[in-house]
């Protein structure tokens, strides 16, 4: 599973990359599985610039006001 982060959420960064996920900056421009935002930092329109994507689809989860554990 890859997961691609917004730039500037560097806690949920290092908490997922501690777990094990293999984890990407959105700038990076990675194919993810899933994409964390926080829609008052970036909002969902300018996350869908960041969007690539297999076939499959992948999974957008807001971050606003969600722990660590909400976003598992």
């Amino acid at each position: 599973m890859v997961i691609s982060v917004q730039d500037n959420l560097k806690d949920i960064i290092l908490n997922l990359e501690s777990l094990g996920y293999n984890v990407y900056k959105l700038s990076e421009g990675k194919n993810s599985d899933i994409y964390i935002y926080k829609e008052k930092d970036m909002g969902l329109i300018s996350l869908n610039n960041h969007i690539k994507t297999n076939s499959n689809g992948a999974l957008i989860i807001n971050a606003d006001n969600k722990s660590l554990e909400d976003i598992l």
